[in-house]
This record gives structure tokens, sequence and C-alpha cells, in this order.
């Protein structure tokens, strides 16, 4: 029975993995434009929500754990060099984007710190990923693997 299990939750994942390579690839590219469109019109809009973001690391987490699912990252060492800074990245615009809804659907605060906050939270991923690329270089993680 466990194997059976095993057998499906694998079927699932190869399943969403594809999902997952567009949304975390693309997904900053695609949000952003809703961050800027939240300042303009000054209604809330909806992104990712921090949930799917986090089902989408789950599944990275996955993919790094355990070798049976993987196997791409072997195959194509600087996919997971990758996936990580635009995971990160998303992760970065998705909290601006909560801070602009804030702002926009509840009236939380005032425009102007939204949009010091929305900044902060993308000025703190950049540098996050500016030191952690700098400790740990990516030619290293490639070779290393």
């Amino acid at each position: 029975m466990g194997k059976l299990f095993a057998i499906l939750g694998a079927i699932a994942y190869y399943l969403f993995y594809p999902l997952l390579l567009i949304m975390i690839i693309f997904g900053p590219i695609m949000e952003f434009p809703i961050l800027l469109e939240i300042y303009q019109l000054g209604s809330p809009r909806g992104g990712l929500s921090l949930g799917l973001v986090a089902f989408f690391g789950i599944l990275l987490f996955l993919s790094y754990k355990y070798p049976r699912l993987g196997w791409l990252n072997r195959r194509f060492p600087v996919l997971m060099p990758l996936l990580q800074m635009f995971f990160i990245t998303l992760v970065g615009i998705e909290m601006a984007i909560f801070f602009a809804n804030l702002w926009a659907d509840k009236l939380f605060y005032g425009k102007e710190i939204a949009i010091l906050l929305s900044t902060i939270s993308i000025l703190i991923v950049r540098v996050y990923l500016s030191y952690w690329y700098s400790k740990y270089p990516i030619s290293y993680k490639v070779h290393k693997m």
C-alpha cells in the first residue's frame, strides 16, 4: 500500500512539475505589472496567492530533497539556482502585492507607506539574493552536483 501511494504521489508530482516550472520562471514577469496596476488604478488586484507560492515552494523542496523527483535538476544543474532565484523573487513580489492590496482594499495605511513597504520587500529579496549568491556562487553549485 505504501508503494502505491509513492507511485501515485510521483505521478501527481510529475503532472504538476511543468506548471511549477512555468509559474516560477514567468511568475515574477507576470506579477510585476499587476503591482504597478494596483498603484496606478488604486484598486486591488488578484495575483498569485501566497498559499499557491507556498505550494510551489513545497514542490521545489521535494525536488531538492528526494533524488527520484529531482532527476531534472541533476540533468540540468543550472536549473536549481535558476528556480531558487525566480522563486525567491516571486515571494518578494507577492509580498509587495500583499502590501499594495492592503492599501487599495482596506485603506490600512497611506499610499506612500504602501509604496515604501512594497519597495522594501523587493529590495530585501534582492539584497538577500545578492548576499546568498556572493557567498555560494552558482558555478560552485553546478560543479558540486
